[in-house]
């Protein structure tokens, strides 16, 4: 499913300017590290900042103008972002100036969703599997309308979908059997002795003891956070989902099975997602796949083109084509 046509970025950190950018139901991002990935992805960010009015704690967050601004405000003296939606009748446009105190103040911002911005765009981060994780923590009950850029209502999330959404219920816990097939099932209920939260906590196939998120492997709980992300139902998915580097902590095995989980996805929402993993890679299409590079000290960003590729294709897989650097998004030595 396609919302974004094509987006123009100029002056956004290390985005000096892409333009007119076209955007797939899939847009599997690769480069080298520092290449601006991150920062693509953190487009988004800042949008929502303006469709919130959170602009100055945005800029004030980030650690000011010349942060944001392609090479500070001496070089950059406009940030703009422009988003076509495939209805010709929706875009979103930003146009932000620098001040005299290292701000940004909004000369454009329209946009012409029926929506929050938020609602339609949200990008997720599942890194942070540390005892203290927002992951492993005890969720608000009625914390479940839809699932955090964190996870930290993973437990509550899924207690809803236990609850109203059987099937894909269901589904989701078959999907995480496949890469951790020791789990029988999630024991989803309120807390005893507290029944306003939740903790998750799963049975093993081979006991009837239960477990809590504590026992889960940091990669196994990514995992389920991907599933339960990816698999939710549609009319609770946002339409586009941005992620950062999912394959991280993921046993090599798991890593088709996410492959085939951001295809299924892809039917109802457009995803965007960057990666390290050639392995990651060999699940698409050459025209799936965004090279990131730093040309001059500025990002740029172009699709793969299936028709060159098609003789290496017989031989080689795209993620073998990577590694060998014949896709470019590889380290250049300076």
């Amino acid at each position: 499913m396609r919302v974004i046509d094509h987006i123009t970025i100029r002056g956004f950190k290390s985005i000096k300017a892409i333009e007119q950018l076209p955007m797939r139901a899939v847009n599997i991002l690769i480069g080298a590290n520092g290449s601006g990935k991150s920062n693509f992805l953190g487009v988004f960010g800042i949008l929502q900042a303006a469709d919130d009015e959170q602009i100055d704690k945005y800029v004030k967050t980030a650690g000011g103008a010349d942060r944001l601004l392609h090479f500070g405000r001496k070089t950059t003296q406009k940030l703009l972002v422009h988003a076509q939606l495939t209805r010709p009748d929706h875009m979103i446009r930003l146009i932000l100036l620098p001040t005299s105190t290292d701000g940004l103040y909004e000369e454009v911002f329209s946009s012409s969703l029926p929506i929050l911005l938020p609602n339609l765009v949200r990008g997720f981060h599942f890194h942070d599997t540390s005892v203290f994780a927002p992951l492993r923590s005890t969720a608000k009950l009625n914390d479940n309308r839809s699932l955090r850029p964190d996870g930290s209502n993973l437990a509550a999330f899924l207690y809803l979908l236990q609850k109203r959404h059987e099937t894909v219920y269901k589904r989701i816990v078959s999907t995480i059997q496949l890469v951790a097939p020791f789990i029988r099932d999630f024991s989803l209920a309120p807390t005893s002795l507290a029944p306003d939260t939740i903790r998750l906590e799963w049975r093993d196939q081979n006991s009837d003891q239960y477990f809590d998120v504590a026992s889960l492997s940091d990669g196994t709980l990514r995992f389920i956070a991907l599933a339960v992300l990816l698999l939710q139902p549609d009319e609770l998915m946002p339409k586009v989902i941005l992620i950062d580097e999912p394959e991280l902590g993921l046993h090599p095995a798991a890593i088709p099975v996410l492959g085939g989980l951001i295809k299924q996805a892809s039917f109802n929402a457009q995803l965007i997602v960057s990666t390290q993993s050639p392995q990651l890679v060999d699940q698409f299409q050459p025209e799936d796949i965004l090279i990131a590079e730093l040309v001059d000290g500025a990002t740029q960003i172009r699709r793969l083109e299936p028709e060159p590729l098609k003789a290496w294709l017989e031989d080689y897989s795209l993620g073998q084509l990577w590694e060998k650097n014949e896709l470019g998004g590889r380290p250049v030595p300076v």
